[in-house]
């Protein structure tokens, strides 16, 4: 590749070029000083390649501004291509790990950040840039050309199907994404190793995701980045399903997961009262992001959805989101819950701080914000101090069908399939030794509804938001035990393993000595402390992971030399009772016929296929009020426990599962209403089916038990052979 010593001379002015010189070594200072960049190469780059000539339309001044700059606009203005901020830059060059000699993929072309990845790969490596659009690569050419940076490859194209002959033998090194978009088609381009970096869309919340092909999936292994790119053109192209609530100047829309309606809104956002408020007591300051938590929250909730609110709508909803960064949401039938934010102190620096709430609105409002309002608190216990959430990314399966429960932090693209892990917020443990080779150990209260309870265990507890776990370990033996223990130093990370293998909780360890007798000790939680010999140990109710900590140390594990703590793992014995998943099924017979739905096309469980009112038991509820609550969101009936009995029930394995399924079906001998599609986005229509015909196709299960049913069968197994 021809270098930049040796790239053409050009014919402007010396002192421009003095200026432009001086422009962009001030620039890779303040990218250097903020850490975007973090090794010698990216470093090198950005003070090699002269970023004013990809932008002459704008004086060198704005050039190196850390800001976009702006190259081509459609129709109505808006920018279909740009060089992105520098930051930016930075931070995904540096996560996508070029080395010398690399064959790497960028998509969306510009020019710049082309010649970036030139000067990483060296003479040995190469660079091919797609862009969708003829106008765009043509002058990535030229710049490119004139820069000295000729021998990168601009290759018009779709990137949604990239042409067979630009992906290497043996896969790109590295694919970097200059587009937002909301899927990810290029894991098959990719060497196993290889990194890819994107601005990845999840509900309309955009993040730079650098991801490692492992196994043939992605996986993330850094932090999350919120940025914002141009859009994805062509086959990739994705707008949200955007609907306006009649007469509010409300717009609700949905980009992953099936759109819900809103005209039954209208009556709940017009309303002249105020909304109901529910208090998280979870704060932020006015220049703090959450933008981790309204992902977390697009994960967790069914029926998520942004919300905008025209200023002059007539709409009760208060603060509406700015149209830009719209709100979230989630919609319950008729009624709906919005995140927001309420002032509550100036805070030190003046920009205040606010407490999270939620505004519920129409009649079920209240339990809306509610919901949204527990999963905002999970979120601050569980996971607000923790590590970056872990995207794993897997090609979507082509014929193998996608569970009908709802699978929390689980995203289906048209390619893939995204799952995001939320690590827990780590906990801390003191590992207290005296000068007899003792262990202080601490009885934990049997009835109490805590971590391992009525087990001995060390010391400890969670860190608290903003608390490093070190001063979360000091803070935790003052509440504890009213001592400082000056040495403490790390011993290592203890993982809790579930009895599958997975991740469940984690603990810092650390050590330290101590030589103050037990009963000398100000014991303020708990039971019981005592200085505790290894042998002893055998004979108490201990709790797994003390034992692994203390035989860790009498093994004389240590931390690595370059200050790395071992990792021990404990695993949760498994529990051989089965579990099952619960469904509850409604019959209703009328004139010998029965109330049958045909599902959604786009459902994930049967498509277009005839199915009776059923849904799935929520935590804490019986089968029978299941039945009665999921009567009334599918159909609109009103149907009382006491007019329900069962009729059968079915004890179902699907092929290929390990979790059974019992469904209950149960028989209404009356009810109030006639049916209603209330749940479009699940069912299109209902239809009553003579029980003696009925339709195809219908769902295998459901067939089985209604034949079952009319010759008083009350069970069935089904897959079990």
């Amino acid at each position: 590749m021809t270098r930049p010593t040796e790239r053409p001379a050009v014919t402007t002015p010396a002192t421009e070029l003095d200026e432009a010189s001086a422009l962009r070594h001030q620039l890779a200072d303040r990218l250097t000083a903020a850490g975007h960049i973090r090794t010698t190469a990216v470093e090198h780059a950005f003070r090699t390649v002269p970023r004013h000539l990809f932008a002459p339309a704008v004086p060198p001044e704005k050039a190196y501004a850390n800001d976009i700059v702006a190259t081509r606009h459609d129709s109505v203005g808006r920018i279909t291509s740009s060089i992105s901020a520098p930051w930016l830059q930075a931070d995904m060059l540096e996560a996508a790990r070029i080395q010398p000699g690399h064959q790497v993929l960028e998509i969306g072309s510009g020019g710049y950040n082309a010649a970036l990845l030139a000067e990483l790969v060296g003479d040995e490596g190469s660079v091919t840039t797609v862009d969708i659009d003829p106008a765009v690569a043509e002058r990535a050419t030229n710049l490119l050309t004139s820069t000295g940076y000729d021998r990168v490859r601009v290759v018009t194209a779709d990137a949604e199907h990239l042409p067979p002959e630009v992906i290497p033998d043996t896969g790109f090194d590295a694919i970097i994404v200059a587009v937002d978009t909301w899927d990810l088609p290029w894991i098959h381009a990719l060497t196993e190793g290889g990194r890819l970096v994107a601005p990845l869309r999840l509900h309309q919340y955009t993040w730079a995701i650098s991801l490692t092909r492992q196994d043939g999936a992605l996986r993330s292994d850094e932090p999350l980045i919120v940025c914002g790119f141009v859009a994805m053109q062509g086959a990739g192209a994705r707008t949200p399903h955007r609907r306006a609530v009649p007469g509010t100047g409300v717009h609700l829309s949905w980009e992953d997961g099936a759109p819900q309606p809103v005209d039954q809104l209208a009556p709940a956002l017009a309303l002249p009262r105020e909304p109901f408020v529910a208090h998280t007591h979870v704060t932020v300051r006015g220049q703090e992001p959450f933008d981790a938590l309204t992902l977390y929250l697009a994960g967790v909730l069914p029926g998520f959805c942004r919300i905008t609110a025209d200023p002059d709508g007539n709409s009760t909803v208060l603060k509406p989101p700015p149209r830009h960064w719209p709100g979230a949401a989630i919609v319950r039938g008729a009624s709906l819950a919005q995140l927001a934010t309420e002032r509550i102190a100036d805070g030190d620096d003046g920009n205040g701080v606010y407490e999270l709430v939620v505004h519920g609105y129409g009649p079920t409002g209240h339990l809306a914000a509610q919901e949204m309002a527990e999963q905002v608190q999970h979120w601050q216990r569980n996971h607000r101090a923790a590590l970056c959430p872990r995207v794993t990314i897997q090609p979507a399966p082509d014929s193998s069908p996608v569970p009908d429960a709802w699978n929390p932090h689980v995203f289906v693209k048209k390619h893939t399939r995204i799952t995001i892990d939320w690590p827990i917020v780590p906990g801390t443990a003191a590992l207290l030794t005296d000068d007899q080779g003792r262990y202080l150990l601490h009885l934990r209260s049997a009835n109490k509804p805590i971590w391992r309870p009525g087990h001995w265990a060390l010391l400890g507890g969670n860190t608290e938001k903003g608390e490093h776990p070190d001063q979360a370990m000091v803070r935790e033996l003052a509440e504890e035990i009213g001592l400082a223990v000056p040495d403490l130093t790390g011993f290592a990370t203890l993982d809790t393993l579930d009895a599958g293998g997975s991740f469940k909780d984690r603990v810092r360890v650390y050590h330290g000595t101590l030589n103050t007798p037990a009963h000398e000790i100000d014991l303020r939680e708990g039971v019981q402390l005592r200085w505790t010999r290894m042998e002893e140990t055998a004979e108490m109710t201990m709790d797994p992971g003390a034992v692994a900590v203390l035989q860790a140390h009498q093994d004389a594990v240590r931390p690595s030399p370059d200050g790395m703590l071992p990792t021990l793992q404990v695993r949760e014995p498994a529990d051989q009772r089965s579990r099952s998943i619960v469904g509850a099924h409604l019959v209703l017979l009328r004139n010998g016929a029965v109330l049958l739905g045909k599902r959604h096309p786009n459902s994930a469980f049967a498509p277009s296929t005839w199915h009776l009112p059923a849904g799935h038991r929520e935590d804490m509820e019986a089968a029978i009020s299941c039945m009665v609550r999921e009567a009334k969101e599918e159909t609109g009936l009103d149907i009382t426990e006491g007019d329900l009995s069962l009729v059968h029930v079915i004890d179902l394995l699907d092929p290929g599962s390990t979790v059974p399924r019992i469904h209950f079906f149960f028989a209404a001998s009356r009810w109030e209403g006639e049916p209603t599609v209330c749940e479009p986005e699940h069912c299109t229509e209902w239809r009553w089916w003579p029980v003696d015909a009925l339709p195809e196709p219908i769902v295998p299960y459901t067939r089985t038990a209604l034949e079952a049913i009319s010759r008083g069968a009350l069970y069935a197994a089904m897959g079990w052979n």
